[in-house]
Protein backbone atom coordinates (compact mmCIF):
# COMPACT_ATOMS: atom_id res chain seq x y z
CA UNK A 1 0.00 0.00 0.00
CA UNK A 2 1.20 3.39 -0.65
CA UNK A 3 2.01 5.35 1.88
CA UNK A 4 3.01 9.28 3.04
CA UNK A 5 5.79 10.19 5.19
CA UNK A 6 4.72 13.52 7.38
CA UNK A 7 7.62 15.52 8.97
CA UNK A 8 6.80 17.03 12.42
CA UNK A 9 8.73 19.96 12.74
CA UNK A 10 6.83 20.90 16.42
CA UNK A 11 9.46 18.74 17.80
CA UNK A 12 7.42 15.61 18.54
CA UNK A 13 5.06 17.46 21.04
CA UNK A 14 1.06 16.52 20.48
CA UNK A 15 -0.19 19.09 18.09
CA UNK A 16 -3.54 19.09 16.41
CA UNK A 17 -2.06 20.04 12.94
CA UNK A 18 -0.20 17.11 12.78
CA UNK A 19 -3.73 15.31 13.20
CA UNK A 20 -5.43 16.96 10.68
CA UNK A 21 -2.63 16.22 7.90
CA UNK A 22 -2.97 12.56 9.24
CA UNK A 23 -6.68 13.16 8.75
CA UNK A 24 -5.92 13.84 5.09
CA UNK A 25 -4.37 11.26 4.22
CA UNK A 26 -6.76 8.87 6.01
CA UNK A 27 -9.64 10.47 3.56
CA UNK A 28 -7.51 9.39 0.36
CA UNK A 29 -7.40 6.00 2.23
CA UNK A 30 -3.30 6.38 2.39
CA UNK A 31 -0.97 5.08 5.75
CA UNK A 32 0.70 7.53 7.24
CA UNK A 33 4.23 7.45 8.67
CA UNK A 34 5.17 10.47 11.26
CA UNK A 35 8.95 11.50 11.70
CA UNK A 36 9.97 13.93 14.57
CA UNK A 37 12.19 16.36 11.66
CA UNK A 38 13.78 17.98 14.45
CA UNK A 39 15.07 15.53 17.24
CA UNK A 40 14.63 11.91 15.66
CA UNK A 41 15.68 10.91 12.31
CA UNK A 42 13.96 11.71 8.74
CA UNK A 43 12.31 9.18 6.12
CA UNK A 44 14.77 7.18 3.72
CA UNK A 45 14.82 8.32 0.03
CA UNK A 46 12.14 6.69 -1.78
CA UNK A 47 10.75 4.59 1.42
CA UNK A 48 7.28 6.39 0.70
CA UNK A 49 5.27 7.48 -2.21
CA UNK A 50 5.17 11.31 -0.73
CA UNK A 51 6.58 13.57 1.90
CA UNK A 52 4.34 16.79 3.63
CA UNK A 53 6.73 19.06 6.05
CA UNK A 54 4.65 20.64 8.47
CA UNK A 55 4.85 23.93 10.28
CA UNK A 56 6.40 24.42 13.67
CA UNK A 57 8.16 26.84 16.01
CA UNK A 58 11.66 27.21 14.82
CA UNK A 59 13.83 29.24 12.81
CA UNK A 60 14.13 28.37 8.99
CA UNK A 61 17.44 29.89 9.25
CA UNK A 62 18.66 27.90 12.44
CA UNK A 63 21.76 26.79 12.42
CA UNK A 64 21.42 23.46 13.76
CA UNK A 65 21.68 19.82 12.70
CA UNK A 66 17.97 18.98 11.96
CA UNK A 67 17.92 22.49 9.98
CA UNK A 68 20.90 21.20 7.59
CA UNK A 69 19.51 17.80 6.97
CA UNK A 70 16.25 19.06 5.83
CA UNK A 71 17.74 21.66 3.66
CA UNK A 72 19.46 18.65 2.06
CA UNK A 73 17.08 15.94 2.10
CA UNK A 74 13.90 17.70 1.08
CA UNK A 75 15.38 18.73 -2.90
CA UNK A 76 16.84 15.31 -2.72
CA UNK A 77 12.90 13.42 -1.93
CA UNK A 78 11.70 15.80 -4.36
CA UNK A 79 14.11 14.07 -7.18
CA UNK A 80 11.61 11.23 -7.16
CA UNK A 81 8.26 11.97 -5.09
CA UNK A 82 5.83 14.86 -4.74
CA UNK A 83 7.24 16.99 -1.54
CA UNK A 84 4.85 19.53 0.30
CA UNK A 85 5.38 22.37 2.91
CA UNK A 86 3.70 23.96 5.22
CA UNK A 87 4.25 26.71 7.08
CA UNK A 88 7.92 26.39 8.26
CA UNK A 89 8.44 23.66 6.09
CA UNK A 90 7.43 25.88 3.28
CA UNK A 91 9.89 28.15 4.83
CA UNK A 92 12.67 25.54 4.71
CA UNK A 93 12.11 24.54 0.78
CA UNK A 94 12.18 27.79 -0.17
CA UNK A 95 15.41 28.60 1.06
CA UNK A 96 16.82 25.40 0.21
CA UNK A 97 15.79 26.22 -3.42
CA UNK A 98 17.41 29.62 -3.09
CA UNK A 99 14.69 32.12 -2.20
CA UNK A 100 14.58 34.49 0.15
CA UNK A 101 13.61 33.77 3.73
CA UNK A 102 13.09 36.67 5.81
CA UNK A 103 11.92 37.69 9.48
CA UNK A 104 8.42 39.86 9.61
CA UNK A 105 8.82 43.44 11.50
CA UNK A 106 5.54 42.10 13.43
CA UNK A 107 4.23 38.39 13.64
CA UNK A 108 1.23 37.29 11.76
CA UNK A 109 -1.77 35.21 13.59
CA UNK A 110 -5.38 35.12 12.25
CA UNK A 111 -7.14 34.81 9.41
CA UNK A 112 -6.10 36.57 6.33
CA UNK A 113 -7.25 36.72 2.54
CA UNK A 114 -4.69 34.93 -0.11
CA UNK A 115 -4.51 36.45 -3.99
CA UNK A 116 -3.50 33.55 -6.33
CA UNK A 117 -1.47 34.57 -9.26
CA UNK A 118 -2.13 33.31 -12.76
CA UNK A 119 0.03 30.74 -12.21
CA UNK A 120 -1.86 29.69 -9.14
CA UNK A 121 -5.33 29.42 -11.20
CA UNK A 122 -4.08 26.88 -13.44
CA UNK A 123 -2.16 24.71 -10.89
CA UNK A 124 -4.23 21.53 -9.48
CA UNK A 125 -3.37 22.18 -5.66
CA UNK A 126 -4.98 25.38 -5.99
CA UNK A 127 -8.11 25.19 -8.84
CA UNK A 128 -10.14 25.86 -5.84
CA UNK A 129 -9.15 28.95 -4.83
CA UNK A 130 -10.46 32.24 -4.86
CA UNK A 131 -9.19 35.63 -4.96
CA UNK A 132 -9.52 36.74 -0.76
CA UNK A 133 -10.00 32.90 -0.27
CA UNK A 134 -9.65 33.14 3.69
CA UNK A 135 -6.25 31.25 5.15
CA UNK A 136 -4.82 30.68 8.44
CA UNK A 137 -1.67 31.86 9.49
CA UNK A 138 0.54 31.69 12.67
CA UNK A 139 4.37 33.26 11.11
CA UNK A 140 7.17 35.39 12.13
CA UNK A 141 9.07 34.57 8.66
CA UNK A 142 8.06 35.73 5.15
CA UNK A 143 9.07 34.18 1.80
CA UNK A 144 10.22 36.31 -0.99
CA UNK A 145 9.65 36.24 -4.80
CA UNK A 146 12.72 34.15 -6.08
CA UNK A 147 15.82 35.98 -8.26
CA UNK A 148 15.41 36.46 -11.61
CA UNK A 149 18.08 33.30 -12.05
CA UNK A 150 16.35 30.44 -10.76
CA UNK A 151 12.97 30.87 -11.86
CA UNK A 152 12.61 28.47 -14.45
CA UNK A 153 10.42 25.95 -13.61
CA UNK A 154 9.55 27.49 -10.21
CA UNK A 155 6.71 30.23 -9.53
CA UNK A 156 4.54 31.81 -7.37
CA UNK A 157 1.01 30.79 -6.87
CA UNK A 158 -0.72 33.32 -4.64
CA UNK A 159 0.53 36.03 -2.42
CA UNK A 160 -0.70 37.27 1.13
CA UNK A 161 -2.48 40.34 1.98
CA UNK A 162 1.13 41.50 3.48
CA UNK A 163 2.36 41.24 0.03
CA UNK A 164 4.68 38.33 0.42
CA UNK A 165 4.52 34.55 -1.26
CA UNK A 166 1.60 32.64 -0.08
CA UNK A 167 1.97 29.64 -1.96
CA UNK A 168 4.10 28.67 -4.84
CA UNK A 169 5.78 26.05 -6.62
CA UNK A 170 9.12 25.49 -6.67
CA UNK A 171 9.76 21.89 -8.99
CA UNK A 172 7.52 20.10 -10.65
CA UNK A 173 6.99 17.38 -7.46
CA UNK A 174 7.58 20.25 -4.85
CA UNK A 175 5.23 22.97 -3.48
CA UNK A 176 3.45 24.07 -0.72
CA UNK A 177 2.09 26.82 1.83
CA UNK A 178 2.85 29.51 4.08
CA UNK A 179 -0.34 29.36 5.37
CA UNK A 180 -1.94 25.93 7.28
CA UNK A 181 -4.09 23.88 4.50
CA UNK A 182 -5.16 21.66 7.22
CA UNK A 183 -6.78 24.33 8.96
CA UNK A 184 -10.27 24.58 7.61
CA UNK A 185 -11.92 27.97 7.16
CA UNK A 186 -15.13 29.21 5.73
CA UNK A 187 -12.79 29.31 2.47
CA UNK A 188 -11.52 26.59 0.15
CA UNK A 189 -8.14 26.83 1.25
CA UNK A 190 -7.84 23.16 2.80
CA UNK A 191 -8.62 21.42 -0.66
CA UNK A 192 -4.90 22.40 -1.46
CA UNK A 193 -3.91 19.37 0.92
CA UNK A 194 -6.19 17.26 -0.19
CA UNK A 195 -5.33 17.53 -3.59
CA UNK A 196 -1.82 17.05 -3.27
CA UNK A 197 -2.65 13.62 -1.35
CA UNK A 198 -5.08 13.13 -4.06
CA UNK A 199 -2.30 13.36 -6.98
CA UNK A 200 0.52 12.01 -5.48
CA UNK A 201 -1.01 8.48 -4.52
CA UNK A 202 -2.54 8.81 -8.19
CA UNK A 203 1.20 8.85 -9.41
CA UNK A 204 2.70 10.73 -12.35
Amino acid sequence: MQKIAIIDLFGGDLNSSIAAIEAHATANRTEADIFDGIHGRLPKLKDYSAYIVSDGSAEPTASEPWRVRLHAALPAYAKTRPVFGIGLGFQLMAAAYGWPVRPLPHPRSGVFPLTPTPAGWSDPLMRDLENATPVVEHRAWAVLDPPAAIRTGACVLAYSNAGDVAAARFTARSAGTIFQPERKTAGAASTVLGHFVKLAMEGP
